[in-house]
Formats: structure tokens, C-alpha cells, sequence
């Protein structure tokens, strides 16, 4: 799979009392980015609603390597890294848009459930169109 892109621009309500961003919002960065890499390969939030199936977080890291303050234009690079049947990993690279300095690292974990909440089977499109 190619490398997947999203971009972000740091707002004044993401920092923390210390001027930058806080590290919880970089979860938020994360999940943003998914969502677009989504809609990139056609697979708006409709179509799980559609295959009654979709995948939840099972696991989230992020490790911060600089703060990013105000006004900061980010690139948030992903991939899939690894695969089962009924679960994807993702890793994310945020960096700065002006100069490439990474910002923080990150991976989630995600495993896809039916409407029951119980595991099932990544669907054949999701997989042809994200995984592959």
C-alpha cells in the first residue's frame, strides 16, 4: 500500500498552558488522518454502515519528538503495517510542513466487529482498497 497523507494546521484551542500542543490532541490528529485516508481510498464512513461491519481501536501509541505549536502545518504520513484477517495496524509519522522535522510517531491498532460488537472478517473492498 502507498504511503497515505493527511495534513493538519495547528489551532490555538489544540495548546496546552505551555504554548504548544497537547499531547492528547495528537490522538485527535491520528483519528483525523485515518478518517482521510479513508475517504482517499472510497471508503467514506457510509460503507461500513452499508457492510454492517467496522473496525474499532484496540490499541494506541504515540511518541512525542518535539512539541508543534500555533499556526504549525502538519503532514501526517501513514501506512499499514501489518494485517490479519479481522484486524489492521496503521503507523502514522506526523512532521512539519516547512522544514520535515518529525514531530511525533505514532501506531493504532484496529479490529473490525459487527453490529453484536464481535470480531468478523475485514470486508473483501475494505481490504482491496486499503490493505492491499
Amino acid at each position: 500500500m502507498s504511503d497515505l497523507i493527511s495534513y493538519h494546521k495547528v489551532t490555538s484551542f489544540e495548546l496546552d498552558s505551555w504554548g504548544h500542543v497537547n499531547n492528547s490532541v495528537y490522538l485527535n490528529y491520528l483519528e483525523k488522518a485515518r478518517n482521510d485516508y479513508l475517504n482517499q481510498r472510497g471508503l467514506p464512513f457510509s460503507k461500513f454502515k452499508e457492510w454492517g461491519v467496522f473496525p474499532v481501536l484496540l490499541k494506541s501509541v504515540v511518541e512525542y519528538k518535539q512539541p508543534a505549536f500555533a499556526d504549525d502545518e502538519l503532514v501526517i504520513h501513514g501506512t499499514v503495517s501489518d494485517h490479519s484477517a479481522i484486524t489492521f495496524t496503521l503507523q502514522y509519522t506526523i512532521t512539519r510542513k516547512d522544514n520535515d522535522s518529525t514531530i511525533a510517531i505514532g501506531e493504532t491498532r484496529h479490529v473490525f466487529v459487527n453490529k453484536s460488537n464481535k470480531p468478523t472478517r475485514i470486508p473483501r473492498e475494505f481490504f482491496e482498497k486499503f490493505i492491499k
